[in-house]
């Protein structure tokens, strides 16, 4: 029981060592680039930095599959990747923190990009831990530990972060930052290994590639109009990340400040997500994951329209707790749900790889699709741009619609 509890805290750190990076290439880098006075235009296409979590299927099957020379042999196949990346985003976080304070834009961008890869490497080796690590009946309350930690993650880099930057300089932000992800390494250093006596099933490259690249992609063929499934996991919260690209920019805009963005959106949104998740997990056990999706696109897709009406009211801070709780809650609904159903998708035997690959389309939308955010607020305006994000919402419902009159899915 003891142990259980152990690999219990040791899932919640790492997925707070997982959250923290994602907001500090995403929300956070936003608020700074717009305090270095660059253009929404320009701070919306910083949405591709953030490519590597796009691509994670790419490179997971060498993470899945492959030694670190020394590092392997002292702690583990496991251990030895978990280790290897958060060492990199100790270093590319600190070097992030300096390009941002010289205002530099190829610089931010280059040490943006190589947090993201780091980031998503993580992300791969962590996801393959969990799942060796934790019992298969124990599977549903790791999934929670890991998503708490995570939010808290992207809490310390959200809010945390915006409230050290009314007090001090960005670089130094950024340089606190990368040592909170140098402390993570302990609970690493600690931690079981899954892993121990690893060694690779194949060593030339054929082999290798057929086993840990092509056997886990053509295994999830097996699906019914398969096609059609990845389609709708792209647009599914196509809606939501293209708004939320540019909310920060939006309410910095508008007249909010960045210890009221970090108490009300952040601190207090993190809350409204966190109820978000609970609720979303009792409507898969209630009524299902395909009604529970429906439930949640509906959600994410009129989320939407609070931040229209926000636009047009401007600075109120009794709104924007009201903004915040529904663009939130419909959010944690949506995220809780869509992880049971990637989950619910992908083989035992090709776990990680498959898991990735699918996270890997649903962060296309925020990725490259809602890139151009910044053009069209500065086109339109922020009322348009927000009731055009409603309607980027209804194609992930009509690939729903279409996989479940085609009963490709049970409803």
């Amino acid at each position: 029981m003891q142990k259980s509890y152990k690999n219990l805290a040791i899932i919640f750190f790492l997925g707070i060592s997982s959250g923290l990076p994602i907001a500090l290439v995403l929300s956070t880098l936003k608020a700074l680039l717009l305090e270095k006075g660059f253009d929404l235009k320009t701070i919306g296409f910083f949405s591709l930095v953030s490519l590597p979590y796009t691509l994670k299927f790419l490179f997971a099957p060498i993470i899945d599959s492959c030694r670190i020379p020394f590092l392997t042999k002292f702690f583990g196949q496991r251990k030895s990747w978990i280790i290897l990346t958060q060492l990199f985003l100790v270093i590319f976080i600190s070097f992030l923190g300096i390009a941002g304070i010289t205002a530099n834009l190829s610089s931010i961008a280059v040490f943006a990009f190589l947090v993201a890869f780091a980031s998503a490497s993580q992300d791969i080796v962590i996801d393959g831990y969990r799942i060796e690590l934790i019992e298969k009946e124990n599977q549903g309350i790791a999934a929670s530990f890991y998503v708490y930690g995570y939010r808290i993650g992207m809490l310390i880099s959200g809010a945390g972060a915006l409230a050290l930057a009314e007090i001090m300089s960005w670089d130094a932000v950024y340089f606190i930052m990368s040592g909170f992800m140098f402390s993570f390494i302990t609970f690493a250093i600690f931690a079981d290994e899954t892993r121990k006596n690893f060694r690779p099933k194949h060593h030339d490259f054929i082999s290798w590639f057929k086993n840990s690249v092509i056997e886990p992609m053509s295994d999830f063929t097996r699906h019914s109009r398969w096609y059609f499934i990845l389609a709708f996991i792209v647009f599914f919260k196509l809606g939501d990340s293209f708004a939320g690209n540019l909310t920060l920019p939006f309410l910095l805009e508008i007249g909010f400040s960045k210890i009221e963005i970090a108490s009300i959106v952040k601190t207090f949104g993190l809350f409204a997500t966190l109820f978000g998740v609970f609720i979303g997990g009792i409507l898969v056990k209630k009524i299902g994951i395909i009604k529970s999706l429906w439930i949640a696109g509906f959600a994410q897709m009129f989320s939407n329209l609070a931040f229209s009406y926000l636009s047009e009211i401007g600075y109120d801070t009794h709104l924007l707790y009201f903004v915040i709780f529904a663009e939130n809650f419909s959010g944690g609904i949506g995220d809780s749900v869509f992880v049971a159903y990637l989950s619910s998708l992908c083989s035992i035997a090709f776990s990680a790889t498959q898991y990735a690959l699918l996270v890997s389309c649903a962060t296309l939308a925020r990725s490259l699709l809602a890139s151009s955010a910044g053009v069209v607020a500065q086109t339109i305006g922020w009322y348009n741009f927000f009731i055009f994000s409603t309607f980027l919402a209804a194609p992930g419902l009509v690939f729903l619609f279409w996989l479940t009159a085609k009963k490709i899915h049970k409803t």
